[in-house]
């Protein structure tokens, strides 16, 4: 279902705009490159719908989507933000439905890659911890 596409300097460069990636050596980068997969999806893709199981985290690699809880549009998404988080950290259902507004280019974890890398990267661990508390917010 994914491909990795682009050089790794590409995706380190997305990564680099990752607010809680910020501030990491490239070295830390490259590891984390290495657990994330590569999607490119259409106007109009569903990425995660509010009640469905949670098996993958997104970094927003170029392109916007929706957020909608309860079918109320929350807001729209940012380069380089993480979505899907919550479900997999959390071990729960999707808390909101993303629905791609342009087409995207999408960095993948699988809720494996996820958990290796949180427990393998304690200062990424407590970004992503955080993330998920704006994200559980509204923000």
């Amino acid at each position: 279902m994914f491909n990795r596409h682009g050089t790794p300097r590409e995706r380190i460069d997305v990564l680099r705009k990752v607010p809680f990636f910020e501030g990491l050596s490239t070295h830390s980068l490259s590891h984390i490159d290495q657990h994330l997969d590569e999607l490119h999806v259409r106007e109009g893709r569903v990425l995660m719908s509010q009640g469905d199981g949670a098996y993958e985290a997104f970094i927003i690699a170029d392109g916007v989507a929706e957020v909608r809880k309860n079918g109320e549009v929350l807001r729209d998404t940012d380069i380089g933000e993480l979505i899907g988080e919550i479900g997999i950290l959390k071990n729960s259902l999707r808390t909101a439905t993303v629905v791609a507004k342009t087409p995207m280019r999408l960095l993948v974890f699988n809720s494996n890659q996820m958990r290796g890398l949180l427990s393998e990267d304690k200062k990424v661990a407590d970004r992503v911890e955080e993330n998920m508390k704006r994200h559980l917010e509204g923000r």
